[in-house]
């Protein structure tokens, strides 16, 4: 069975007609040729039989008269039966009367063709269909048993009928697989023709994906309907195809349209925010210089020392100002300018190294922990990518204890590099999503003394999203401190 499992089905299923069909067809050959043998045995034992009857009822008068000279002659005619070997006639005390012995030579030539055949139906039968068949027959005179006829013949007739007959068992058992290769060869197509149709119809599937082919169905069996209830699946697939073709090119429309939308809109916003910060700068460059024009003709004017507090918080009152206006005009030109900045691939570790070497040297009072994976390449502008570091250590910096470690991982996260900045101090605020907005320091609430105005995170938020990243910011476990962390696809 093992032999058949990779067979093409067609030969799997002759294999199996054939082979069903052989078994029954030997069997009943086999059935027929024991069949046939033992009615030859028996059909010569009654023909001797009824020779020994013949004999011994010619051969009465010569016992009865004590002739051996015309039981001889009964005897003797018994030598036209070539496979009688011997024959007796004896008393009733069991004295040979007569005898008669054939030929030696008569069928020595068939004993020598038919040898092969008695050597196996010695081996089949244990001995019953070889060697010699002998029968005996009582001779009676007015009812009284006067001797005993015997009469012993070879196989050799035997033998030569059952080559006959196994002959033609040979011819009809050769000719039955002959047909039975040709019917099988013919009706393997009822089974095999559907299904080789389905397996040529999955493989133009599988090549082609086109789900608008059909199987031709003739049948009305289960493999009928097996090919009914598939080609009713690739309707409902190939239906199906179709509506997704429609959605998906709805959805396209749909998703370019709103895309034209939000480009649009977020040009009018960069627009806006460059015009509002243009506006501001003009008009508010305008009051300053009248400002401290003003403040310094009163500080020359004004020898008074109360006067110079105020001078002083007006001072600072204007700086800020300056400040204010220069980080508008900053944001809003580089958010205008990251997203029309071409990208390159570039090594990010290798700048993130050489910024840390950077930093070793601009500021000697931090201690600087690099953790860095090589070769990390991702699609973006080397200058924005280091000034998103710069951003994230000065945070790191201004945030920290003193005699802290400020550490920089770098790292590939199943495809994602993955940039951290770690730093022991300031807790972080319970609303971190904020911490990176524009003009918002909230771990910093007077960022107006210390010219902090939320700048650089905002920043850092720009560069990773330009870059087709994020920024996230979570705590320390087990101590006070933060991690900023920025994702940034990487490319072979």
């Amino acid at each position: 069975m093992l032999a058949l499992r990779n067979l093409p089905i067609k030969t799997k299923l002759i294999a199996m007609m054939m082979l069903s069909a052989s078994i029954g067809i030997f069997v009943m050959a086999i059935v027929i040729s024991i069949n046939e043998a033992i009615t030859m045995r028996h059909d010569i034992e009654a023909e001797l039989a009824t020779l020994a009857k013949v004999i011994g009822s010619r051969s009465t008068g010569s016992l009865a008269f004590n002739d051996p000279r015309t039981a001889i002659e009964n005897l003797n005619a018994l030598a036209i039966k070539k496979d009688i070997v011997y024959a007796a006639i004896y008393q009733e005390e069991g004295a040979l009367f007569a005898e008669y012995k054939a030929n030696p030579g008569n069928s020595s030539l068939q004993q020598q063709d038919t040898s092969w055949l008695t050597r196996i139906l010695q081996f089949v039968s244990s001995g019953n269909f070889v060697g010699t068949i002998e029968v005996s027959n009582a001779i009676y005179f007015e009812n009284k048993p006067i001797g005993t006829v015997q009469i012993r013949s070879d196989m050799t007739h035997f033998i030569m009928k059952m080559l006959r007959s196994l002959s033609w068992v040979v011819i009809t058992l050769l000719a039955c697989f002959a047909l039975s290769f040709a019917v099988s060869a013919r009706l393997h197509k009822l089974i095999s023709t559907p299904i080789l149709d389905l397996q040529n119809v999955t493989s133009t599937l599988a090549k082609d994906d086109d789900y608008s082919v059909r199987i031709p169905n003739f049948s009305s069996d289960e493999l009928g309907n097996l090919i009914d209830s598939f080609n009713a699946m690739l309707e409902q697939i190939e239906i199906r195809d179709q509506q997704l073709a429609k959605y998906s090119k709805h959805l396209e429309g749909l998703v370019d349209e709103r895309t034209d939308e939000l480009t649009e809109a977020n040009n009018r916003r960069i627009q806006w925010l460059e015009n509002m910060a243009k506006f501001l700068k003009h008009e508010l460059k305008n009051a300053s210089i009248g400002v401290k024009s003003s403040l310094e003709l009163i500080e020359r004017r004004s020898q008074q020392p109360s006067i110079n507090t105020y001078l002083e918080r007006a001072k600072k009152s204007l700086n800020y100002m300056n400040i204010l206006l220069a980080s508008v005009s900053n944001a809003s030109s580089l958010e205008a300018m990251i997203y029309k900045e071409p990208l390159k691939p570039v090594n990010l570790a290798d700048i993130v190294q050489s910024q840390i070497d950077e930093y070793k040297l601009s500021y000697p009072q931090s201690q600087f922990i690099g953790d860095i994976d090589l070769h990390l390449n991702v699609l973006g502008n080397e200058d924005r990518l280091r000034q998103l570091l710069d951003n994230l250590v000065n945070n790191a910096i201004e945030h920290s204890h003193l005699h802290t470690p400020i550490t920089v991982n770098l790292l590939n996260n199943s495809g994602i590099v993955e940039l951290s900045v770690i730093n022991e101090g300031i807790k972080l605020p319970d609303d971190k999503d904020k911490i990176f907005d524009l003009f918002v320091s909230l771990r910093d609430a007077g960022h107006w003394k210390s010219d902090n105005l939320g700048l650089g995170l905002y920043l850092v938020k720009l560069i990773a999203e330009g870059h087709g990243g994020s920024v996230q910011a979570s705590d320390l476990i087990n101590k006070e401190g933060a991690i900023f962390t920025v994702r940034i696809p990487a490319i072979a």
